[in-house]
């Protein structure tokens, strides 16, 4: 049988996963789109995905149970304070808490929140271009799209500098939130300091704001709250670590993938520059091609029979975001890059249903105006071969891309 080809199988750990990725979805989306390994059901097909995700009977992710139960098996404990703030965080959230919670962040991206928000982003994107004047060889990851967020955040909350330099510290060991597959007694440890050290530095930060200091985000958090400064100083260090884990990462694949693809279509970039087509339809594609969080995973609160089968309480269900985005029936040619495909808004790069990802319009502005940025300077080439990360399990993000400008 085909599927015994070692290149064929479906293992995310495995080294060469990545490089196989899209064949792997296509073998699985035809022969075997759904399977089961021990208490995990693995979903590639689009219309599987899509009826999971909009699934009642599956809570988020059950990340923060699990995350409980790993400690208490190795002895760690998690304060009151930090449980407080893990189990707060909007990503783990369900039902009717989690739909007030999401709306209360919503202010952050409507109105003139939002408006002033994406000034911010596009003056951060001009900015950190401007920087590389003269420079016409350079790391499309490291020196492009890695920075914008560090940058953004920072003058998002208008980051005094020993709040930024704590942010910068920890902001890679809380990575464990979106991708516990790596969990580890050391991975832990670093967490539960990481977290710690988070939620003194942004409750100092809230304090601060209580006190006349401002900021964008906190003002449009305000109003997410109904001006009810309590409730937000209560919220503030959960939602900035939700912002945190929710932007940095997704943002940087994103626009990481976006001037990857660029680079290898210079006929697009012709087309925008006459007009002919948008930027934000390159956006919209590429999140469907190279989708930067490949997989999403919901945990069975409750028995289901789903797609004929009887899933049991307990039993994790993960969702493959970028095989569903390749199905060829849903998207014509699913395997060809084509902006501006009728379409295009069905595909599910930041999920769907209660838990779409609240920040995909910011991590699409950010993708949006640092290629426009770029790209004003000259045509965006590629210099070499582009490495995709083996680090994390669930994104789909470059380690590295050498492009030429101009």
């Amino acid at each position: 049988m085909a599927y015994l080809d070692k290149a064929l199988r479906f293992n995310p750990a495995s080294p060469d996963f990545q490089e196989n990725l899209h064949t792997v979805y296509h073998h699985m989306r035809t022969h075997q789109p759904v399977m089961r390994i021990g208490k995990t059901w693995v979903l590639t097909r689009y219309k599987d995905v899509y009826q999971a995700l909009r699934e009642r009977s599956f809570i988020s992710s059950g990340i923060p149970e699990d995350l409980h139960a790993e400690l208490e098996k190795r002895s760690l404990s998690l304060s009151p304070a930090l449980r407080s703030l893990l189990y707060g965080i909007v990503l783990f959230e369900d039902g009717g808490v989690h739909r007030e919670h999401r709306q209360a962040l919503q202010a952050l991206f409507s109105g003139d929140s939002w408006i002033a928000l994406t000034d911010i982003i596009s003056r951060e994107a001009n900015s950190l271009v401007a920087e590389l004047n003269g420079v016409n060889t350079l790391d499309g990851i490291g020196q492009i799209a890695a920075p914008l967020w560090g940058k953004l955040f920072v003058a998002w909350l208008n980051l005094p500098e020993e709040q930024q330099e704590v942010v910068e510290q920890e902001r890679n060991a809380i990575r464990l939130l979106l991708d516990p597959s790596a969990i580890d007694r050391q991975g832990l440890e670093r967490l539960l300091k990481a977290l710690s050290h988070l939620d003194k530095s942004f409750c100092r930060l809230a304090q601060a704001h209580r006190k006349g200091y401002d900021s964008l985000f906190y003002r449009s958090l305000l109003k997410g709250y109904g001006g009810n400064e309590e409730t937000l100083s209560q919220r503030f260090s959960t939602d900035c670590v939700t912002m945190l884990i929710g932007g940095s990462e997704t943002s940087e694949a994103l626009s990481g993938n976006l001037l990857f693809m660029l680079a290898q279509h210079p006929e697009l970039q012709e087309r925008v520059k006459n007009n002919s087509l948008r930027m934000k339809d390159i956006v919209i594609e590429t999140m469907r091609f190279e989708s930067p969080l490949q997989m999403a995973r919901r945990k069975v609160e409750a028995p289901v029979t789903l797609l004929g089968r009887q899933l049991s309480v307990g039993d994790n269900v993960l969702l493959c975001l970028g095989s569903a985005n390749r199905d060829e029936h849903v998207f014509e040619e699913a395997w060809r890059f084509m902006p501006g495909r009728k379409n295009a808004q069905r595909q599910l790069g930041f999920g769907a249903g209660a838990h779409q990802c609240i920040g995909q319009l910011l991590a699409q502005y950010q993708a949006e105006s640092l290629a426009t940025a770029l790209s004003d300077r000259g045509a965006i080439t590629l210099e070499g071969e582009a490495a995709w990360s083996k680090k994390s399990l669930i994104l789909r993000t470059l380690e590295s891309l050498a492009i030429r400008i101009g």
